[in-house]
């Protein structure tokens, strides 16, 4: 009997995850189909029986569904817990256990970019946003060996309830509002404005990494490609976006960047885009899902046909 598998969120029809997911179940040689389902909010818990009515092997769970599907699972990973979120649901024995494949996803795929560069292990973070996605990114960099975490958010007050909310937190984290031009500081250049021409790099010098979880459409009309980071030397700075579609960046010729990457492209800043998150999360649901480990090369190869991106892990 064919096994349904599916993604539901609102909106949901520009996922990639069908796309490569199903790739990765024909490789595996299972038979299954896996399935995109818009889910308005409203309907979440009559949609939930649904899926257990069908029968569904698991499915994965996008905005703005990561956290209000936790009262309607039978039971939550460890992880899951801690984080207050859900990204992963599987079916077993008519149960519906949620798990969280982002934080790990995340961390996998950081780990991968900074060795696929032959990039050291920054020794501060950023993290823009504090939103569902921020939460896991939270979680991956509480357990890298970082001297500091900082949390810049369009209003302090969300920002500092998000880090407030996460038990995982062994100390507080310093939380600033994006108006706010105190957390400027926490970057080795900081102001003033960038020169006509990138700095030679200290390859000594310690890095930052600027992450951001910010949506795409955050800052969308503004003159600047991401006004946060206007007038700030990125040249000791490693950034990361979790968006990776932008209309904004294929317009300018700017390719797999987003806004957000752009910003350091003066300054031969590393960056990556959220592809590779995509690709490591997915690639964990899938394990978690069938007990084995998907080919990530198909998986890879369906997201870089999709996208036009040659290399996910090179820096852009």
């Amino acid at each position: 009997m064919r096994k349904l598998f599916a993604i539901i969120g609102h909106p949901v029809a520009h996922s990639l995850s069908p796309r490569f997911q199903q790739a990765a179940f024909e490789k595996a040689g299972i038979d299954a189909a896996y399935l995109p389902f818009d889910i308005a909010p409203e309907t979440l818990p009559r949609a939930i029986d649904a899926l257990r009515t069908l029968g569904v092997s698991g499915f994965n769970v996008t905005i703005p569904h990561k956290e209000a599907i936790l009262p309607l699972l039978d039971e939550l990973s460890p992880t899951a817990q801690a984080l207050g979120a859900v990204n992963t649901v599987i079916a077993k024995d008519g149960r519906l256990r949620g798990e969280n494949t982002d934080a790990p996803g995340f961390l996998a795929a950081l780990e991968m970019f900074l060795g696929t560069n032959a990039l050291p292990l920054p020794s501060s973070a950023v993290v823009f946003g504090a939103g569902g996605s921020a939460r896991s990114v939270l979680w991956a960099l509480t357990r890298l060996n970082l001297s500091r975490i900082t949390l810049v958010n369009r209003t302090r007050e969300r920002g500092e309830a998000l880090v407030r909310s996460l038990p995982f937190l062994s100390k507080t984290i310093p939380t600033f509002a994006l108006d706010d031009p105190s957390w400027k500081k926490e970057l080795p250049g900081g102001p003033p404005s960038p020169p006509l021409t990138p700095p030679e790099k200290d390859t000594n010098a310690p890095l930052t990494l600027l992450v951001n979880t910010l949506s795409l459409q955050a800052f969308a009309g503004d003159d600047s490609l991401f006004p946060p980071l206007r007038d700030l030397s990125l040249a000791s700075s490693v950034l990361l976006d979790l968006s990776y579609v932008s209309s904004l960046s294929n317009e300018k010729g700017l390719g797999g960047l987003t806004p957000f990457l752009a910003m350091g492209r003066p300054f031969g800043a590393p960056c990556q885009n959220g592809l590779g998150m995509l690709l490591m999360q997915g690639a964990l649901a899938f394990r978690l899902w069938t007990g084995l480990d998907p080919s990530t090369e198909v998986m890879e190869g369906e997201l870089r046909q999709a996208t036009g991106q040659g290399d996910l892990w090179k820096s852009l």
